[in-house]
């Protein structure tokens, strides 16, 4: 008899679209703030990493954390801690404090995350693989298109205090929800870890499947990071175009991510997973070269939507691939979320070093050819015959309970 609660996709979607929007408004207020009380580039660098480093610190050991006690609790006390930080934020005017604060709640972050991905993907069996890209795709028009709105919004309108409260009530209502939303699940899991945590990573990592798909997300979010890092200077550099063209193409690449996120499921359901990866590719190297040879508006445009429908499809492959696999998903989903940091952090580092040895356009250009020695052994190496078909279709309530 199963009695674990199933899911409900339009609260798991209210609930990925309302973290999206408290992360976006976050992020933007942080930053007019940090720019309100003075501080520098440098120093609003910090304050932005600060969380980056902080997720880094804690996203597999939070898949470890949630296995063992489970996402409902994990996720409402998780929650808990960005809300009290948000409120100590605009007491103080020191950078370094806001850095600090942004630290503890990067710290905090991945254990809300990951059980929204290890819930997706127990899910994703059930709901079918046309959905597969729902959850990013929510969490997307939260953090890339209503966050910033809301956020500019109240800060225009009101003071940077008011933002943070409306931050951290956003937070509490997520800890609320979420106490109704998410399975009570197994607090431990089925098989009992006999092995370090290093050495129960190391285990998924001889998985095949995890390898195949942390290795070509680690690709895909670098390229993302490195387009999204030079974009707005790339559109500043040519004649005719500022920073505020840079935007424009950004939030076509937002729109285009979502349509891709939403529909493109259905176009894999036959194919095989290496040509799906290996199109997917070959759309984001077509996307670079033409962002790197681009004169106006236009060329931008096409550069950066074919980067973010390929991303797109890579991310659908792996999230199907993902949830067929047996067992907890959430130390698969705390490595494969560490996978998607590491490149991001890759891809803006290594665009930054390239910058250093040639004009800014060039470096989407430059990036072609490491790109492909990435993507070599998936051609060489990669799984031939596992065809992305739909799952059949799960059993209904009656059935799995034996009625």
């Amino acid at each position: 008899m199963n009695t674990e609660k199933q899911v409900s996709i339009s609260g798991f979607l209210s609930l990925s679209v309302m973290s999206g929007i408290t992360i976006g408004m976050a992020r933007i207020v942080t930053q007019l703030f940090a720019i309100d009380i003075g501080a520098d580039a440098f120093q609003i660098g910090v304050i932005t990493a600060a969380e980056s480093v902080g997720m880094m610190l804690l996203t597999v050991p939070a898949g470890f954390i949630i296995a063992r006690h489970g996402a409902r609790f994990v996720y409402a006390v998780a929650s808990l801690g960005p809300l009290l930080l948000n409120l100590v934020i605009p007491l103080f005017s020191i950078w370094w404090v806001v850095a600090l604060m942004r630290l503890l709640i990067g710290i905090c972050i991945p254990f809300r995350t990951v059980s929204m991905n290890s819930a997706f993907l127990e899910q994703l069996k059930r709901i079918g693989d046309s959905k597969a890209g729902w959850y990013r795709g929510s969490f997307t028009l939260g953090i890339s298109v209503l966050g910033p709105a809301v956020a500019t919004f109240i800060t225009g309108r009101t003071s940077y205090f008011w933002g943070f409260v409306v931050i951290a009530a956003l937070f509490g209502v997520m800890a609320l929800f979420s106490l109704s939303f998410f399975p009570e699940g197994s607090k431990v899991d089925a098989i009992p870890a006999r092995a370090s945590p290093y050495g129960q990573i190391s285990g998924l990592l001889r998985q095949r499947d995890v390898a195949e798909s942390c290795a070509i997300e680690f690709a895909s979010n670098a390229t993302s990071s490195l387009y999204a890092t030079f974009i707005l200077l790339v559109a500043a550099s040519l004649p005719g175009l500022t920073v505020h063209d840079g935007v424009n193409v950004v939030l076509l690449d937002g729109v285009v991510t979502l349509v891709a996120l939403f529909l493109g499921a259905d176009v894999l359901r036959r194919l095989e997973r290496r040509r799906a990866y290996l199109a997917g590719f070959a759309i984001s190297i077509a996307g670079l070269c033409i962002a790197s040879a681009a004169h106006g508006f236009a060329g931008l445009a096409i550069g950066g939507m074919s980067m973010a429908a390929a991303a797109a499809l890579v991310h659908l492959v792996n999230m199907i691939l993902l949830s067929r696999l047996p067992g907890d998903k959430s130390k698969v989903a705390g490595v494969y979320q560490l996978s998607q940091m590491l490149g991001s952090i890759t891809g803006a580092f290594a665009g930054g070093v390239l910058g250093k040895f040639m004009p800014v356009q060039l470096i989407f250009l430059a990036w072609v050819p490491i790109l492909v020695l990435m993507c070599l052994p998936i051609w060489l190496f990669g799984g031939q015959s596992d065809v992305m078909r739909p799952l059949a279709a799960a059993p209904q309530d009656g059935e799995e309970n034996g009625h």
